[in-house]
């Protein structure tokens, strides 16, 4: 948006994201309003996510009641604010009063399901409080001028809260333009960090409870005879240091290279060097509405692709010719999808390869979805 003339200015957290901790250079005393090129960036004071349910608990709560304090005290009047609704559903809160304050238009992108994801995430079961936090959800949702969603498949869980469909319009993820398809010779300098022999299949993002590695790693134990495959695993999370534990509890630390974080440019270049990229999710109802942003970025590296997914993300990765998705959760089917992938022909995989980013180009490229955003922000901001 700000490329494209408007002036942006944002309001987070401390960068704390994946791994719970604060990011070198970063606290809430240290960078608490910085420029990101063209952008001015707010920073609310933040409880880290830590690794305990406590402490996510108390991330979710801080952040809406810091950014709050920050929206009430600051003389900025926008002309619409933009919500990017991942988790909790709560953040939406200063931008609630955003519009309360100035008359500005308000427009969400969700993200998350709620309340699904809070009672998944923090294991809530108590009827009481699901039943107080749908209530809160519907209210939250029925402030909004305009509800984007990531999925077609989300519209039901809006307008069950009474959000009239005519207020919902679809934005699908897209990925930055650095995320293109890549031969290794393009990328020498990350060909000593990833196996160069073998099948690297390769898994890039969160190590976290919700990717599902318990799967994976069944599916590892399955294949230990294919002495060329190769799992490569880049990123981090809270989960790390137990799969790692699981990883060589089932004597696969040979098979398993865990390359750490590196920053998001840098994903192309490790992608280069892979035979196939892997996502999964658990096998969780509101898993199977979501698409998982490393889809999008696969396709647009025009990689074949392993799904561990139901629902929308499997849908995709079958509709799109760009690889074989299998049924979250299940090991033996998913072993079976890397070995087939394992024995194609080099055309067949091209073949993969091309309907990605085809799939991508036709879909999700940057400027169609920018096109959304700009016309549902420009028509948002109307309501003032």
């Amino acid at each position: 948006m700000a490329d494209r003339g408007h002036d942006v200015s944002v309001c987070t957290a401390v960068p704390n994201y994946p791994s719970g901790r604060f990011f070198d250079g970063y606290s809430n005393r240290s960078n608490r309003t910085e420029r990101w090129g063209k952008i001015l960036i707010h920073r609310a004071w933040t409880v880290p996510r830590g690794k305990s349910a406590l402490s996510l608990f108390v991330n979710y709560i801080t952040f809406p009641v810091a950014a709050s304090i920050k929206v009430l005290l600051a003389k900025a009047r926008p002309d619409v604010v933009f919500v990017s609704q991942l988790s909790p559903v709560f953040m939406v809160l200063p931008g609630i009063l955003q519009k309360w304050k100035t008359g500005c238009g308000l427009v969400y992108w969700v993200q998350d399901i709620w309340p699904e994801s809070a009672t998944y995430t923090l294991g809530l079961r108590n009827r009481l409080v699901v039943g107080l936090l749908n209530a809160i959800c519907g209210w939250l949702y029925r402030r909004a001028d305009l509800v984007m969603v990531q999925s077609a498949a989300f519209n039901d869980m809006i307008t069950r809260f009474g959000v009239p469909p005519a207020r919902i319009r679809l934005l699908p993820n897209t990925a930055p333009d650095s995320y293109r398809p890549l031969t290794p010779e393009q990328a020498p300098d990350y060909a000593a960090l990833v196996p160069q022999e073998g099948f690297r299949l390769m898994f890039a993002g969160n190590i976290g409870e919700s990717q599902d590695f318990d799967t994976l790693v069944a599916a590892a134990v399955l294949l230990r005879g294919r002495e060329d495959l190769h799992w490569v695993i880049v990123g981090s999370g809270r989960d790390e240091a137990r799969v790692r534990r699981l990883v060589v509890e089932n004597g696969l630390g040979e098979r398993f290279h865990f390359l750490g974080r590196h920053p998001e440019e840098a994903m192309p270049k490790f992608f280069a060097h892979a035979d196939a990229m892997l996502v999964s999710l658990k096998d969780i109802p509101i898993f199977a509405l979501t698409v998982p942003y490393k889809v999008q970025c696969y396709l647009a590296c025009g990689k074949p692709i392993i799904a561990s997914l139901a629902g929308e993300g499997a849908r995709i990765v079958n509709e799109s010719g760009a690889g074989i998705a299998v049924a979250a959760g299940r090991p033996q089917a998913l072993a079976e999808a890397i070995a087939k992938m394992m024995d194609a022909t080099p055309s067949r995989r091209h073949a993969f390869a091309a309907g990605a980013r085809r799939y991508f180009d036709n879909n999700y490229a940057a400027d169609k979805v920018y096109d959304i955003l700009e016309q549902t922000l420009e028509y948002a901001a109307q309501y003032r």
